[in-house]
């Protein structure tokens, strides 16, 4: 959460380090999602009660689910926002994205879970 405040704070502060901040921000939150990952289906793997590859599987469905909902909100949020923000100026533009971002994102998770539920059995 500071690290995407300080993100925020340096476009408008310090816009030059957005350039290096974007990406550490982006391989952290990748890092600590593939973590949450791998913890979340330990404990089963450890008590027996899925074999490792199983416990393959669910992690990577886990990640795919995670960078399916990246890619939807990054494309429906930037295909708003720029057709907004065109249209209608900046910050329309930035509220359209950031709102169709989010729309995106729920409903491809919501989607997800139904089908990743179906595969992990």
């Amino acid at each position: 959460m500071t690290m995407l405040l300080a993100l925020i704070a340096s476009l408008f502060i310090y816009p030059n380090a957005s350039g290096w901040l974007s990406p550490t921000l982006l391989v952290s939150s990748l890092g600590m999602a593939f973590f949450i990952a791998v913890q979340k289906h330990l404990e089963p793997y450890k008590q027996g009660q899925i074999n490792s590859l199983r416990f393959t599987r669910n992690v990577l469905l886990d990640i795919l689910g995670l960078l399916l909902t990246i890619a939807a909100a990054s494309y429906f949020g930037g295909l708003a926002g720029t057709r907004l923000g065109t249209s209608f100026g900046m910050w329309a533009g930035l509220i359209a994205g950031i709102a169709f971002a989010f729309l995106a994102a729920w409903g491809v998770r919501k989607m997800w879970v139904k089908i990743s539920t179906t595969l992990m059995g």
